[in-house]
């Protein structure tokens, strides 16, 4: 299946960024993502990536990337119920740290694990 990419992560854009769609936003947090994700799966499109389970296992983490697929389906309304879920159970995250708030090795390594848990990730999509 082809997918989508929407991340904050400039280490995934440029991994990914000759093979597939890939919207990057520097400097938007989580929440910021989940609401461009939504307006994405308000489209037509599918959630591929799980975006709350790495987050809670990688809370500090400021970067995050999300796939969603790249084709739209008629709607059932089971993604908009996902993905509203989604956004309030981020939500109930403590709040998280900012960019500046960590050195720029620590910045690196998160961006390694978020393009790590993508790339495993979609490993088990169907193509």
């Amino acid at each position: 299946m082809d997918f989508i990419i929407i991340t904050n992560n400039n280490k995934v854009y440029n991994f990914y960024k000759e093979t597939n769609d890939v919207f990057y936003f520097q400097k938007k947090d989580f929440l910021d993502l989940l609401e461009i994700v939504k307006e994405e799966i308000y489209k037509g499109h599918k959630l591929l990536s799980d975006p709350i389970m790495y987050n809670l296992e990688n809370s500090e983490n400021p970067y995050k990337s999300i796939a969603v697929s790249k084709d739209t389906f008629i709607d059932d309304g089971v993604q908009k119920k996902l993905i509203d879920g989604v956004i309030s159970i981020a939500k109930k995250i403590p709040n998280r740290k900012n960019f500046s708030e960590f050195s720029e090795n620590t910045l690196e390594e998160f961006r390694f694990i978020d393009l790590n848990l993508l790339t495993d990730g979609t490993k088990s999509f169907s193509y």
